[in-house]
């Protein structure tokens, strides 16, 4: 079956929210490019939503920038995303597509980062679903309890860190809190970055987990979250 990416458009008042799904590949970005490049000379400003499109190849993400600059640029073609999943996320920060074109976590901020120029934008933001982690610790206190929900996320990481005096629980809760961001979490563990990225190869050998798997990582982030919580209260 082929790959296709479909652009679902809602006009509003003085810009345009462009919602992409499908998967986002070598053969679709050449679509998607266009369709982004026609809705950004309509309208001007275009806030596109990301969380249902799907990225196959990597390099791809660069579609984004690329439109902008096709459609002339800021301020006469304003592009911002959001709701980008975990993969997506990393990938645009990796690629350094947020130096041309903001990423926000959510429609409001990425309005507000379309309205300003370039080297004005934030830094980046954090793929976390704040509600959705909080949603699932919820659920978790309800059905079982954290410890219970901490154990079945993390228990091969735990296991792993108490006899080995490894530090892959604590790798993993900065990595999902950075959004993946390799070089970020490295500074934030104080590790060089090939480190970071050895200790989560080990996590996904260990868990035999997706990490890109959108689900996945809110569990794991809501399992860090829990985890950090029950060392508090002991």
């Amino acid at each position: 079956m082929s790959d296709v990416v479909e652009v679902a458009v809602q006009p509003q008042s003085g810009y345009v929210v462009a919602r992409l799904s499908g998967q986002l590949s070598l053969q679709t970005v050449a679509a998607a490019r266009d369709a982004l490049v026609e809705l950004l000379g309509e309208a001007g400003c275009v806030v596109a939503d990301l969380a249902s499109l799907r990225l196959r190849d990597p390099e791809c993400v660069a579609v984004f920038s690329a439109a902008a600059q096709q459609a002339g640029g800021w301020p006469r073609a304003r592009l911002a995303l959001f709701g980008a999943g975990p993969r997506m996320f990393a990938q645009l920060r990796w690629s350094r597509v947020r130096e041309a074109v903001p990423v926000a976590d959510g429609l409001y901020a990425a309005l507000a980062a379309a309205g300003l120029p370039p080297g004005a934008w934030p830094s980046g933001v954090i793929a976390t679903d704040e509600q959705g982690i909080a949603g699932a610790l919820e659920a978790a206190e309800e059905k079982g309890g954290l410890a219970r929900f901490v154990r079945h996320w993390l228990g091969a990481l735990l296991d792993h860190d108490s006899l080995q005096q490894s530090e892959l629980v604590r790798t993993l809760t900065v990595y999902l809190d950075c959004g993946g961001d390799y070089e970020e979490a490295s500074r934030g563990l104080g590790v060089h970055r090939s480190t970071v990225r050895y200790r989560v190869q080990r996590i996904r050998k260990l868990t035999g987990l997706d990490l890109y798997d959108a689900d996945i990582w809110l569990r794991l982030h809501a399992a860090t979250r829990a985890c950090a919580r029950l060392l508090a209260c002991s």
